[in-house]
């Protein structure tokens, strides 16, 4: 494949251009198929790198990991026998985030994030990650950056700021510790342009939290479907 460079990117045709910063590339995708294409290519590459034993994925809930579970449901038996599924956060009321990968037709157990558990004993292979228009990610909201000195992997959120209040996280302890391999940061639709910006500005992340994956050392790629 051709791939047509210049000094500021290096477009890939069907699936997109990666803009490269440190240390984190930018894919821009039109559509759903593409994002679809993209998650399917990265389950493939997981699968050759680890032929035997256990695929370990965390998602987030919400409806950008439509394209996430499609690629994952577009898997064959032996493989899908391989995966291990984990939820990064939960809500303690009201509609789950659970039944919205399950309302995606993911039907396999999934771990959820529980108080005084550990999430996982093993690193993740994929993280795939919805970022909500104030730069959120999982349930860590503007503000909660922290360096974590405790061991804990699950924090309990009583005050979001979204609804419910009361919510289960993955920590940015636990992130630091499991999030070892590819991570994935959705910024999909409109509402997420500022988000964008300000993230390829530079902001801290003590104010924008999905910044965590760019001030840190992580394999992390934003994806998008934002016309620069």
């Amino acid at each position: 494949m051709n791939w047509e460079k210049s000094s500021r990117r290096t477009v890939l045709p069907p699936t997109g251009f990666f803009e490269y910063l440190y240390p984190m590339k930018i894919v821009r995708l039109s559509n759903r198929d593409e994002l679809l294409e993209l998650f399917k290519r990265e389950i493939k590459e997981i699968r050759q790198q680890k032929p035997e034993g256990l695929m370990h994925i965390a998602l987030a809930g919400g409806r950008s990991m439509g394209a996430a579970v499609g690629a994952i449901l577009a898997q064959d038996p032996d493989t899908r026998n391989r995966m291990r599924f984990y939820l990064v956060d939960e809500r303690l009321k009201g509609d789950k985030n659970k039944d919205t990968l399950l309302n995606e037709g993911l039907t396999d157990p999934i771990a959820i994030p529980e108080l005084g558990k550990p999430l996982s004993k093993e690193p993740f292979d994929l993280v795939f990650l919805g970022i909500g228009e104030d730069g959120h990610f999982a349930s860590l909201f503007p503000g909660t950056y922290t360096e974590d000195k405790t061991e804990e992997q699950v924090l309990l959120v009583e005050d979001s700021p979204k609804p419910p209040k009361r919510r289960t996280t993955l920590s940015y302890r636990g992130f630091r510790t499991l999030a070892t391999s590819k991570v994935f940061l959705l910024f999909l639709g409109e509402g997420k342009r500022e988000a964008l910006s300000r993230v390829l500005s530079g902001e801290s992340p003590e104010t924008l939290p999905v910044s965590f994956f760019v001030t840190e050392s992580f394999d992390s790629t934003i994806i998008t479907d934002l016309k620069e």
